[in-house]
């Protein structure tokens, strides 16, 4: 008996330990869900990237507090704007960090997630300028754009249909951009206004936005390819968007990264 009673519980040790290592092999096996998402990694307040190489600013922090609530790891890759849109189209990322405006023609291509910032386009001229107080005023001068953003494109449209006076200079990097106002050699940069703000503040240059109006209002959101398969998880992305906004947790990102309110939708 006592040969069959240590027989048994041998048996049940045996069992145990095996179904113990089954379930750690199947969840160190298990797949993590990662979420790919490229940017410029040179937008400040919204992106840029740290002395160690680390993402940082408005953008990073929303995305990254979306993407922990729906168990995904964030996964980073850094390119020339003008390629980002490929790389989306292609499949090699599944999302933009990078203060995308949801343009009509954008929304005819992609979906959007809800919004997370609120803004317009504005220009950023010298602190002594007087004669550019409005988009007609730029007949004549040379501006300044990121090569194949929303802006450059509604610049480019606006200038095709009057006249084409305005001189644009694309840059493929707009890191060195407000000091090229701030040195003459452009007469204006157009750029969205809460980062011009918070460009002018930081940097101390002697410089100024034109006026309180926007050229033109943009919301800004997460795009992804359309497809089915995207749908429910862009559905519950948005989800946790909105909650972001309705807790106050945007607002107080939008203070720590940004000099006005990106929170404000448009009347």
């Amino acid at each position: 008996m006592k040969f069959k009673r240590l027989l048994f519980l041998t048996l049940i040790a045996s069992l145990t330990i095996l179904l113990v290592a089954c379930g750690k092999n199947s969840d160190e096996t298990s797949e993590k869900k990662v979420l790919k998402v490229g940017s410029s990694g040179i937008y400040p307040p919204f992106i840029s990237v740290d002395d160690k190489g680390n993402p940082q600013g408005y953008d990073v922090e929303v995305l990254e507090l979306v993407a922990e609530s729906l168990g995904y790891d964030i996964e980073w890759t850094f390119a020339e704007f003008s390629g980002i849109f490929g790389m989306l189209d292609a499949g090699n990322i599944d999302t933009v960090a990078n203060l995308i405006a949801a343009t009509d023609e954008r929304r005819e291509k992609y979906d959007f997630s809800s919004p997370y910032a609120y803004s317009g386009a504005t220009l950023v001229v010298h602190e002594d300028t007087k004669d550019i107080n409005s988009i007609e005023d730029l007949k004549g001068k040379k501006v300044g754009v990121l090569l194949g953003n929303n802006l450059h494109q509604f610049l480019e449209k606006w200038n095709k249909e009057n006249g084409n006076e305005i001189i644009i200079t694309p840059y493929q990097d707009v890191s060195g951009t407000y000091n090229e106002v701030a040195l003459g050699r452009l007469d204006a940069f157009i750029d969205v206004k809460i980062t011009a703000a918070s460009r002018i503040s930081k940097e101390g240059l002697p410089l100024k936005i034109y006026g309180e109006d926007y050229l033109i209002n943009y919301d800004y959101a997460f795009p992804f390819v359309r497809s089915e398969d995207n749908k429910e998880f862009l559905a519950a992305f948005s989800a946790e968007i909105e909650k972001l906004f309705n807790d106050g947790t945007l607002k107080k990102l939008s203070d720590k990264w940004s000099a006005i309110d990106v929170t404000v939708p448009h009347k």
